[in-house]
């Protein structure tokens, strides 16, 4: 018993990397050009670029600041489409101020112009 589920779990380690390469060139293929995408290569590197044309080995990775790259599918370990956060920065930004006009508001409502310890003379 211990044989059979020691080689169904083997098989089972197995199977990703049978598949693996077809998998990142189809994920590749699947971007559009132009989006920015993070490469995990097969040395250990990771590059950060925009995604060019396509070949039948592999594809252009665009970078501002080294240029061109040709990228073989095969030295690719995986590819991770890049998204940016400019959206979510101006929504957190714009409820922080929504809060302080609101927590404002309610303390001049409350306690009036001067504030709660006003003295009166």
């Amino acid at each position: 018993m211990r044989e059979t589920i020691a080689f169904g779990l083997v098989l089972l380690m197995m199977l990703p990397a049978a598949f693996g390469q077809e998998n990142v060139a189809s994920r590749i293929m699947a971007i559009p050009a132009g989006t920015k995408i993070e490469l995990h290569l097969n040395n250990k590197q990771t590059v950060r670029g925009t995604r060019g044309p396509l070949s039948s080995a592999g594809f252009t990775l665009i970078d501002s600041r080294t240029g061109e790259r040709q990228i073989p599918f095969d030295d690719v370990a995986s590819v991770k489409r890049l998204r940016s956060h400019t959206t979510r920065n101006v929504l957190i930004i714009a409820g922080i101020g929504v809060a302080a006009v609101g927590i404002t508001a309610g303390i001049i409502f409350r306690c009036g112009a001067l504030g709660c310890g006003k003295v009166t003379w």
